[in-house]
């Protein structure tokens, strides 16, 4: 599955992203080593002129940008909310939104899909 551009996708990568080892993925790190363009960092504008391919992936999720730049604060943002939702379950202190219940069946597909994988 190829993860980059907007909604889901993005929300998808964050999922992922927050799961796997980030210490190759610190910024002043990467920049210091030159990998800017070679990750496609999207706060780099030169790297979009590189060719495009995938630079980070886990499973069957890939992105062919940094995934630091791809995920957004609102990814984040539903990602504890989804979060919650789960721990509070019916209890939960307010309705969903059209948005929020979009993301949280997505985040829910996600993770039947790694346990069945798993």
């Amino acid at each position: 599955m190829r993860a980059d551009g907007a909604g889901t996708k993005k929300l998808i990568v964050a999922f992922h992203f927050q799961q796997s080892d980030q210490a190759g993925w610190k910024c002043d790190a990467c920049r210091k080593a030159g990998l800017e363009l070679t990750r496609r960092c999207g706060w780099t504008p030169a790297a979009a002129q590189t060719p495009s391919r995938p630079v980070w992936a886990r499973g069957r999720v890939w992105t062919d940008q940094c995934p630091k730049t791809v995920i957004t604060a609102q990814s984040l943002e539903l990602i504890e909310r989804y979060s919650l939702w789960r721990r509070l379950g019916a209890a939960y202190p307010e309705p969903l939104s059209a948005k929020e219940l979009e993301a949280f069946l997505a985040l829910e597909r996600e993770i039947e899909a790694e346990a069945s994988h798993g």
